[in-house]
C-alpha cells in the first residue's frame, strides 16, 4: 500500500479518536463554562460550546439553516479533497498528511454537530488578562489578547493548512 493511503488510513481515524476522546474528557470533568489553568496566565482548559464556525462565525444563524450549511460545506470539502487526493503523486509526503488531518478534523467536528448541534471547544490560549487599548478617531478599541477557544479537530485542520502552504511554496520553488 502506498504512503498516501497509509497516511489516510492511519491519520484520519487517529485525529477523529483524539478529538472525540479529549472532548469527552472535557465534558466529563470540567463543568460547562469553567476554566482549569494548565500554564497559569497563558493556557487553560475550558468547556465551551460553539454553535458557529471558527471564532463563532454564523452562530446567530437559525439552527436549521446553520446545521444544513455546515453539513453541506463539510460534504463538499470532503468530495473535493477526495477527488484531489487521488491525483497526489506517490512521492509527495506533506499533502497526504495534510488532507488526512483535514478529514479527521472535519469528522470530529461534524460528529459534535450530529450529537449536540454544537462543537465542543476546550483549548484556550491567552496572554494573562492583557489587552491592547487604542483610541482611534476618538473611539476606544479594546482587544483582549486571547485566542478563541478551539479543539483537537480545529488544531488538525490548522496544521493541515500550514502543511498545504509549505507544499505550495515548495512546488513554486520546484522542489516537488
Amino acid at each position: 500500500m502506498s504512503f498516501k493511503y497509509k497516511a489516510l488510513i492511519i491519520i484520519t481515524p487517529l485525529v477523529f479518536i483524539a478529538d472525540q476522546l479529549t472532548k469527552w474528557l472535557v465534558v466529563k470533568y470540567i463543568p460547562f463554562g469553567d476554566s482549569v489553568p494548565v500554564i497559569s496566565g497563558y493556557f487553560d482548559l475550558v468547556y465551551l460550546k460553539n454553535p458557529g464556525a471558527a471564532f463563532g462565525m454564523l452562530s446567530s444563524l437559525a439552527d436549521g439553516y446553520r446545521q444544513v450549511f455546515f453539513y453541506v460545506v463539510a460534504a463538499v470539502a470532503v468530495i473535493v479533497l477526495a477527488a484531489f487526493y487521488r491525483s497526489i503523486k506517490e512521492s509527495e509526503r506533506l499533502l497526504p498528511i495534510g488532507i488526512a488531518l483535514v478529514f479527521g478534523g472535519i469528522a470530529g467536528n461534524i460528529m459534535d454537530r450530529i450529537i449536540s448541534g454544537e462543537v465542543t471547544d476546550f483549548l484556550s490560549v491567552h496572554i494573562k488578562d492583557a489587552a491592547i487599548d487604542w483610541t482611534i478617531l476618538g473611539h476606544n478599541l479594546h482587544i483582549p489578547l486571547i485566542w478563541p477557544a478551539f479543539n483537537v479537530a480545529d488544531s488538525a485542520i490548522t496544521v493541515a493548512m500550514v502543511l498545504l502552504v509549505i507544499t505550495a511554496f515548495r512546488a513554486k520553488k520546484g522542489e516537488i
